[in-house]
């Protein structure tokens, strides 16, 4: 049988709804902000990743475009973090050519990714971020949960270490079921206030 796959950038389930607003939040536990799409889905249809215009509407250059959200996943790939799995994938990526060059491929196609959702958010070039993809790409590992996310928006083969990662989590995850149910809080109200550092505007004094 053919595994499903989360649904890509380029499906008709791309743009978000409000639901899908309402639930990137209950994921996160806060308010989202600048979601442009969701680039993928959990076989229910929850979403998965969120994808951010690469400057935020308060003006702050946001480089993470792809951003993981589901807690099941995160949390997962946070076993592996703790494990040491990012120190050791950095470490290849000084002794496997062919590795290191592929996933320099994976931080262009970000970079291209992030241009276009740009063009779509209607955010325009953001200079500040030129040539800054996310997670240490490409010459280092700093944030699985980056890679993952890159790697489920993209789909297989173009983010290499974030394949990896996904395959490493299967004892808690994987494509072709849901793990959605009691995963988040689906009774309370949506998170309405943001405390962290990106809700402010930029040079304004804390």
């Amino acid at each position: 049988m053919t595994t499903p796959a989360p649904t890509s950038a380029s499906d008709s389930g791309r743009v978000p709804t409000a639901e899908d607003l309402n639930t990137l939040s209950r994921q996160l536990n806060r308010p989202v902000r600048d979601v442009v799409e969701i680039p993928a889905r959990c076989v229910c249809g929850n979403p998965l990743v969120a994808a951010t215009a690469p400057r935020l509407s308060n003006g702050i250059p946001f480089p993470t475009t792809y951003y993981l959200t589901h807690p099941v996943i995160t949390a997962a790939v946070s076993r592996l973090e703790a494990a040491g799995l990012m120190n050791r994938m950095s470490e290849r990526l000084l002794a496997e050519p062919g590795l290191a060059a592929a996933y320099r491929g994976a931080h262009e196609a970000y970079l291209q990714a992030r241009a276009e959702i740009g063009a779509r958010a209607g955010t325009g070039p953001v200079p500040e971020i030129d040539g800054i993809s996310a997670g240490g790409m490409p010459t280092r590992v700093k944030c699985l949960h980056v890679l993952v996310g890159h790697a489920l928006a993209a789909g297989p083969g173009v983010n290499p270490l974030g394949d990896e990662t996904i395959e490493g989590i299967v004892e808690w995850w994987t494509r072709d079921r849901c793990y959605c149910v009691g995963a988040w809080d689906t009774e309370s109200p949506v998170p309405a206030r943001d405390l962290s550092r990106h809700v402010k505007h930029m040079h304004q004094t804390p």
